[in-house]
């Protein structure tokens, strides 16, 4: 079964978002819902390259969505959509009613000195490491609905579920807390949200055909985890990869270890036919993307 494309084009525009390179806007739908912030959703419109080469932001936002699906993970909903004829994605917004959104960068700038705000394009993105993370994250709650101890056990999971689609962005505007509006401010980790830059999206078929046929395992080793702390002179090649990134971080918090066991369970089947379930995919894609997700799960598993 294929996912739906929701037409968009007639719900309410109820403002830009102001985080991000490309433009987005907040939209509501007309009937349905209740007329709370808490119903809004995200609109991310595709990128065109100037050659008007179609990018996958769209499709690798669901993609992610329903394979964290798969882990039990929490995750903003995702849905296709388009909006007045451009292809796009929906996210819905993690904020319920009665909180607020408190991004890592806030976070971060309480605890740690020597962390600049990675909107400043700092070199080595100072002080955005996992280790301070876990730090930031030490004394607030998991998200709602799982039997999580704390923050720290599921934003380990989040960097697994970075590694396995190839999501090389989860800066410090890519990860954030919730922070109860009424006394006493209780605060829990927001679900994991932004998936875009995943899964190969920006590649052309082309790229796709030539690089099923020599092999994948040297293009999914190139992930790094360039948006956290590193040495800004050494190069890239020396960036730690977000396989190793995972892997550290799930061993400093010993009770995400349910993550290991989780992916682990996961059926190839299953990864398929989310992947088939999106409309209009061409077949190199889908194969590169199927292929993409078995590789990084056996890297994350150690069972090359």
């Amino acid at each position: 079964m294929a996912f739906p494309v929701i037409d968009v084009s007639r719900w309410e525009n109820v403002s830009p978002e102001p985080v991000g390179r490309e433009e987005k806007v907040w939209l509501r739908p007309l009937e349905g819902t209740v007329d709370t912030a808490e119903n809004d959703w995200l609109f991310k419109p595709v990128v065109f390259t100037s050659d008007g080469h179609r990018q996958g932001e769209d499709w690798a936002e669901k993609v992610v969505s329903e394979v964290a699906g798969l882990l039990g993970m929490p995750c903003a909903a995702v849905e296709l959509a388009v909006r007045d004829g451009t292809p796009g994605s929906l996210s819905r917004n993690v904020v319920p009613d009665g909180w607020n959104l408190v991004s890592g960068s806030v976070l971060l700038s309480a605890i740690d000195p020597t962390y600049v705000e990675g909107r400043l394009r700092p070199p080595g993105r100072a002080g955005h490491s996992p280790s301070v993370i876990l730090r930031a994250l030490a004394d607030i709650a998991a998200p709602s609905g799982l039997a999580a101890t704390d923050a720290r056990q599921v934003f380990a999971g989040y960097l697994l579920l970075d590694a396995w689609v190839g999501n090389q962005d989860r800066h410090d505007q890519n990860w954030a807390v919730l922070r109860e509006a009424s006394a006493p401010g209780g605060m829990r980790l927001a679900p994991s949200f932004d998936h875009a830059s995943s899964l190969g999206f920006q590649r052309r078929d082309s790229f796709r055909v030539t690089t099923l046929r020599n092999g994948l395992e040297g293009f999914v080793a190139k992930a790094r985890a360039h948006r956290f702390e590193h040495d800004p002179v050494a190069g890239r090649a020396a960036i730690p990869s977000l396989v190793d990134v995972a892997r550290t971080t799930l061993d400093a918090v010993p009770e995400a270890a349910t993550w290991w066991a989780r992916l682990a369970g996961i059926r190839a089947q299953q990864v398929e036919t989310v992947v088939a379930g999106i409309p209009g995919l061409s077949e190199p894609t889908a194969m590169f993307v199927v292929e993409m997700l078995r590789l990084n799960r056996r890297r994350l598993l150690d069972v090359w």
